[in-house]
């Protein structure tokens, strides 16, 4: 029974918090409030494990290196659902309304990512330097940085663009360029190779618990049940911390700002950091970055086809802050091989500062 414990619980936390779901959240108590984002948290954190647990025997099945293990099985699995939020605007969403939404979510992940996710990437790593009285710096793989960094720089630029003349033929142009940039980006990060200190981990957490055997259809298989789980605690997480915030009388712009951003990157953010914890930085890394180049382009593609495009000057601004984060990581690469945490934490003045211009000049309305 021992053997089955951690499985059953995470099982039991699923069902929890399917139930949570379905309460009226905004008629609870500040307490109840709090143990349900507790709740989230560690189901989301159960499911990241999971995930990046199966990812990792996926990426050393198939003899990836940990850039390339990052850059696609991982980011591209936590992105997908994202992805879905546009195209379900598009489709179900009011006439007056969905293009604007569509829009709205296709460019705030990337923003989102280049920000908020690289503060707390930077984070994670300041406080294991301080733990392991080591250098705070992200020492990843310095090739894949720099090739994932241009791509996004290239992928952005071209985003701009497109936006400022808004040109129909132009984003249909874009669209074209940006699908069949992404097919060569994936073939290409295929190729990284794997620098000599990687490892994967050792033990297959649905073999070990459940007796699996590491197969990659189980593999597979425990990657995608932590990615259900993963979706499930964010969703809980979003709706108490949504909850929390209009209980205690916060603004509808600091709901839409701070609080749900933050939220629907969590798989990213969570996966990261464990991966930083446990000293993988370039599979760390290569999570967030990968993640942005699949939404850069997949996303940002669809919106250019199906939608009239027209970005306000609030998302023309993430995009440049977007650019600059990146250019100023590839730089630091370029120059040093690492990334010191202060660089990162640079994502979270960025986002402050995104936010203080979109309050002073009322570019959210």
């Amino acid at each position: 029974m021992k053997k089955y414990a951690l499985f059953i619980v995470l099982a039991a936390l699923f069902v929890i918090s399917r139930i949570l779901s379905r309460l009226p959240v905004y008629s609870s108590s500040y307490l109840s409030i709090a143990g349900f984002l507790f709740l989230g948290m560690v189901i989301t954190l159960g499911g990241c494990e999971l995930f990046s647990n199966g990812v990792e025997g996926l990426g050393g099945r198939f003899n990836l290196s940990h850039a390339a293990t990052g850059s696609l099985l991982a980011a591209i699995g936590t992105a997908l659902p994202e992805t879905l939020i546009p195209v379900i605007a598009l489709l179900s969403g009011k006439t007056g309304q969905r293009e604007g939404i569509a829009v709205g979510a296709i460019l705030g992940a990337p923003f989102m990512l280049g920000t908020l996710a690289m503060f707390f990437l930077g984070l994670t790593v300041f406080v294991r330097g301080s733990l392991k009285k080591k250098r705070a710096e992200l020492s990843p793989n310095a090739a894949a940085v720099k090739f994932e960094a241009g791509y996004i720089i290239f992928a952005m630029s071209l985003i701009l663009a497109v936006s400022l003349t808004g040109s129909r033929k132009a984003g249909f142009f874009a669209a074209f360029v940006l699908l069949g940039s992404y097919v060569l980006f994936f073939i290409r990060t295929l190729r990284h190779k794997a620098e000599e200190h990687e490892n994967y981990a050792e033990d297959f957490h649905f073999g070990l618990y459940l007796g699996f055997p590491a197969r990659g259809r189980w593999l597979a298989f425990q990657s995608a049940v932590g990615l259900l789980f993963m979706l499930e605690g964010a969703k809980l997480f979003v709706e108490y911390i949504s909850a929390l915030a209009l209980k205690s009388g916060a603004s509808p712009l600091m709901l839409s700002f701070l609080i749900v951003p933050f939220a629907t990157e969590f798989p990213e953010k969570f996966n990261s950091i464990s991966w930083t914890i446990k000293n993988k930085d370039t599979l760390a890394m290569a999570n967030v970055t990968g993640a942005m180049v699949f939404q850069a382009s997949v996303p940002v593609s669809i919106g250019l086809l199906f939608t009239r495009w027209a970005p306000g000057m609030a998302e023309m601004i993430g995009i440049l802050m977007v650019i600059l984060m990146i250019l100023t990581i590839r730089v630091t690469v370029s120059l040093r091989k690492t990334i010191p945490f202060w660089i990162l934490l640079a994502g979270g003045a960025l986002y402050l500062a995104y936010l203080a211009q979109v309050i002073r000049f009322g570019l959210v309305f």
